[in-house]
Parts: structure tokens; sequence; C-alpha cells
């Protein structure tokens, strides 16, 4: 299946976003969805992203660095500090388990490659075991597993040089 990533539009994507974080298969690893909603409002759209797949919007993409404070928390205080830490979301629960999230993932290393950027991370629930797969499919190694607010997770880096 062609995976693509398309640029944010606010005006077209706030609708789809909200629906998915609403979905209980999002809702479950993302949490309260008022909350993410604002959150992700908040973030610059030109480090955001659709995923398509056939064409049709299934999935979400987001990209920061995190700051000092966000990485203490974790206990990740030790990641270098130009880290570029990534959220995956797939929203349509019919493109789960499909392999569209390391695909995605994939493209958008290739784009942050383009960029200068060396090293990438993301963080997922250990419980969600379908995501810890995609996430090795990607070529994302387990750097250290955490507990934060009541769950395992696991960080996973990869290596753009």
């Amino acid at each position: 299946m062609h995976v693509q990533l398309l640029p944010f539009d606010g005006d077209r994507h706030w609708s789809l976003i909200h629906k998915w974080i609403e979905a209980p298969h999002v809702a479950r690893w993302w949490g309260d969805p008022g909350e993410i909603l604002l959150e992700l409002q908040q973030h610059d759209p030109n480090h955001q992203a659709m995923i398509t797949a056939a064409g049709q919007p299934v999935g979400f993409l987001c990209w920061q660095t995190p700051s000092q404070e966000e990485l203490q928390a974790a206990g990740l205080a030790d990641l270098p500090k130009d880290l570029i830490d990534v959220d995956i979301m797939l929203g349509e629960a019919e493109a789960l388990g499909k392999g569209i999230a390391p695909q995605a993932l994939r493209c958008l290393f290739e784009q942050l490659k383009n960029q200068g950027v060396t090293l990438v991370g993301l963080a997922g629930a250990i419980a969600n075991g379908r995501a810890m797969k995609a996430y090795q499919k990607a070529g994302l190694m387990p750097f250290r597993d955490f507990f934060e607010n009541g769950e395992w997770y696991r960080y996973f880096t990869v290596s753009l040089l």
C-alpha cells in the first residue's frame, strides 16, 4: 500500500484529528481527547503531517525537540539535546496492522535526515504491542523503559546518520 506524508492543513484536517482522538483505539493510548487536542493545536504546523494510504488520510504525525524538563520527568535526561521526538497516530481503525505506521515513520525519517536531523526518538506504552512491533519495523531500537502517569513506556531511538 502506498503511504505518503502530506503537509498538515488545520482548516482541512482538524475535524479528522478531533474524530480520531476520540476513537477508542486512539484514546486508550493518547489520553484525554480534550487535553490532547489543545496540545496539538499549540504545536508548530510545520512539524505536523497527515499520513495517507492509497490517497486517503489515515493518521497523523508530529515532531518536536523535547524540553529538558520533559526528558527529566521521564528519566531520559541523558538523551542528546538535538533529539527530535515523534508522536504518531493511526486514526482509522482499518489502517491498523497493515504496515502503514512503519512506512510513515520511515518517510518522516527520510525527510528529517534531509533537514540535517541525526537522531529521532519516540515513546510508546509497552502494553501497546502493535505499536512496539511497528516501531521496531521502522528501524527504531529500544533505548530505555520508563514509568509515567501510571503506565510503563519504552523509548526508542534511531540514528539517521
